[in-house]
């Protein structure tokens, strides 16, 4: 224990020294805590007016929120899965600092749970901030009172430490398998693990057994159907039962699935440490060999000189240098597969839907989901920004002092690192919800005003994220995982995504008024201009004040720095 404190207090001066350093400290801990109180507020009053109207489906509305709670603790357990397996790859075999360790009379047993718990921090920290005030809400909805913080003590700690135990697990059998010069094919491997993961952790949840009653013989078969966990062999169920038997007050055995819990936390670890005592030696080595010169692709070159043509000479030079920098650093591009993933479990949950039983009419309720469909794609945009546009600037690292001395200004820096994260998410944004109103067969008004507002909405979550990006620089990072965690993205995230609710807001009402004239006519029809114009010249304004404030903060923050 005291060589795993040792080990982590660099790690805690760190954290500390960035939180506190500055004569902006108190600055940086207001904004964070106002920041975070805002969005824990309008997240606990959003999940509790749900919560609150599934109340009013008599007998069914604790079903409903417990398939709710599943489905919520799936998709956290998906997400440390990914985050931990490319933690893991970063933290015990590409950071900076293990030279140095290794290099000191260190136990391998208190290296390696040492590397566990920063693991687990950097790759968990982000999910409990977005739980807390969705257990608050379930707490306050059910009077679940004490004994659910209780609960929740003692069992969050017990579920995030055991996708990161499989996430450490599975990391060292590849780098020990595999090459050092095959490290792209270990991180594709990766990759395509994390893929299959995703979507059958996914699949497992059935979340279209929620509009399908008829599917069950009568309504007590169903009723029984809601109040089963469709994945018992998952530790989000065990979760979620334990927590069940404190919310609704159901007849489970809190504490046989609290032993589940507590038994593949601890035995996790251990097999994973043995694991790294027999393997991580030979995979360390051969992570240190260098990978073989590749030859130059002149398509490639061709090709990127096409798509940077239109940008000024300077700014052409600094995204060739970017791209080609991404391109070689497998640590950033194999993220790519867990991107890939993403869309396509995205994408096959609106085929899924069966939108056809709904009692409104089916263009009325199209156009409900579609409008749904821009507030998920946008936070799936957000989330992907804070993953490669957050760390953009951060991204030059040491190296930074080159671009402050050279005769480029930091305005052109900025912009160029803005617009090679705007293009791609843009294509990514336009895609998502071209293919998902393909899906839905909305109208084509209503396709159109979805594109519209996607394509505004990418430049605000492209500007947040590079010019928070360069107002919270990280230039001594160890591993390029760290930066999206960190405080800065912390404040990144949450501006995104408030940026997110108030568009989807300013856009919301002509949709209802659109939809609601369709229901009462019964059919679809095509809107008038004058209904959807004055919300796009809204969002456009808020767009631009959005992008000209964020990078004017980030070009200010680099200009402090130079001088």
């Amino acid at each position: 224990m005291p060589t795993i404190l040792l080990l982590l207090t660099p790690t805690w001066l760190t954290w500390k020294n960035s939180f506190f350093r500055g004569a902006h400290s108190w600055t940086r801990r207001v904004s964070l805590v106002l920041l975070a109180f805002g969005f824990w507020i309008g997240t606990y009053l959003v999940l509790r007016r749900v919560l609150r109207y599934f109340e009013t489906v008599h007998e069914l509305g604790p079903a409903l929120a417990y398939q709710l709670l599943l489905i919520i603790l799936l998709t956290f357990l998906s997400m440390l899965l990914f985050s931990n397996l490319v933690a893991a790859l970063s933290t015990f075999f590409l950071a900076r600092d293990l030279d140095l360790i290794h290099s000191t009379p260190v136990a391998p047993s208190g290296f390696f749970f040492a590397r566990l718990v920063t693991t687990t921090i950097n790759s968990s920290w982000m999910v409990l901030f977005f739980s807390l005030p969705i257990f608050a809400a379930y707490g306050s909805v059910f009077g679940a009172g004490v004994q659910l913080y209780f609960w929740l003590a003692l069992i969050l700690p017990l579920f995030l430490l055991i996708p990161a135990a499989i996430g450490a697990l599975v990391t060292h059998i590849l780098v020990y398998a595999m090459p050092a010069k095959r490290i792209r094919d270990l991180l594709f491997f990766i990759g395509l693990f994390a893929f299959l993961v995703m979507y059958f952790l996914f699949r497992f949840s059935q979340p279209e057994r929620l509009v399908q009653p008829e599917s069950f013989g009568n309504f007590m078969q169903f009723l029984s159907a809601m109040e089963t966990p469709s994945s018992p062999y998952l530790p989000s169920s065990w979760l979620a039962e334990i927590l069940a038997g404190t919310l609704f007050k159901r007849d489970t055995d809190q504490g046989f699935f609290f032993a589940l819990l507590a038994s593949y936390a601890m035995f996790l670890p251990l097999a994973a440490s043995w694991c790294s005592s027999a393997v991580y030696l030979d995979g360390w080595s051969k992570a240190q060999e260098s990978r073989q010169g590749r030859r130059k692709l002149v398509w490639l070159d061709r090709l990127l000189d096409l798509i940077t043509q239109p940008f000024p000479a300077i700014t052409r030079a600094l995204m060739l240098k970017d791209i080609k920098t991404f391109l070689r650093d497998t640590t950033q591009w194999s993220q790519l597969f867990l991107l890939a993933a993403l869309i396509v479990v995205y994408l096959y949950n609106f085929k899924v839907l069966p939108l056809d039983r709904s009692p409104m009419p089916a263009g009325t309720i199209r156009t409900i989901v579609s409008f749904a469909n821009l507030g998920l794609a946008g936070f799936v945009l957000s989330a992907i920004a804070i993953r490669f546009a957050f760390p953009a600037v951060s991204l030059e690292g040491k190296a930074f002092w080159l671009l402050q001395t050279a005769p480029i200004s930091l305005r052109t820096l900025l912009w160029s690192k803005f617009w090679l994260s705007f293009v791609p998410l843009l294509l990514l944004g336009e895609v998502l919800i071209l293919c998902s109103n393909l899906l839905l067969k909305v109208p084509g008004w209503m396709m159109t005003l979805s594109l519209i507002t996607m394509f505004l909405m990418t430049f605000g979550i492209a500007a947040i994220g590079v010019g928070l990006g360069a107002l919270y620089p990280n230039f001594n990072y160890e591993n390029a995982a760290e930066i999206p965690t960190s405080f800065g993205g912390a404040v990144c995230m949450i501006f995104s995504i408030g940026f997110i609710a108030v568009t989807v807001m300013i856009v919301a009402w002509p949709i209802y008024t659109l939809a609601m004239s369709a229901f009462h006519r019964g059919r679809a029809f095509l809107p008038e201009y004058s209904v959807i114009a004055p919300s796009l010249l809204i969002v456009l304004a808020l767009t631009v004040i959005t992008v000209v404030s964020a990078l004017r903060v980030g070009i200010k923050n680099l200009e402090r720095l130079k001088d």
